[in-house]
């Protein structure tokens, strides 16, 4: 009965660890590369990294792009079909255009309507789809003290944060 015990204890000890080791291996999975090459044609630049995520209950691909000047963006592709699902502009300098299409204005337009209400430095943006604005896309521009967010469909100011 003690042989069984310790058997038993070890064989658990082992399978605890092949799950552990499997979880470690499952982080380090990177998009596919169609869902890379998407991104880029977003934003020109290189891909740093990617990896699978959760974004807001949907299983999502992250892909970081690095551009030549230096600025760091995060682009959210859907895994189930590839859609765009958010992109972070996490650091500048904010030089570059990104046009996300669908009828969408592109990043150079939000940073211009921005210019015409803050004459503070971009910290940093986001485009995604808002609950709060009835699930419309929404352009975010985090300034020094000025938050910003724009509706991507037509441009207009939904509301300014001080």
């Amino acid at each position: 009965m003690k042989m069984n015990k310790k058997v038993n204890i070890w064989a658990l000890i082992v399978l605890l660890g092949l799950t552990i080791s499997c979880a470690d291996d499952d982080s380090t999975m990177r998009a596919p590369e169609s869902v890379e090459n998407k991104a880029l044609t977003l934003i020109s630049g290189t891909v740093t990294e990617s990896e699978p995520e959760i974004e807001e209950g949907i299983a999502a691909w992250k892909v970081d792009i690095r551009t030549d000047q230096g600025a760091e963006v995060e682009i959210y592709c859907r895994q189930d079909n590839g859609n765009l699902l958010r992109i972070d502009g996490e650091s500048g300098p904010f030089d570059y255009n990104i046009n996300p299409s669908n009828g969408l204005i592109d990043f150079n337009e939000a940073k211009s309507i921005g210019v015409g209400v803050t004459s503070e430095t971009l910290g940093k943006w986001q485009l995604r789809m808002e609950d709060k604005y009835s699930n419309d896309w929404v352009y975010s521009l985090e300034y020094t003290s000025t938050k910003l967010f724009i509706k991507a469909t037509d441009g207009n100011v939904l509301d300014i944060e001080n």
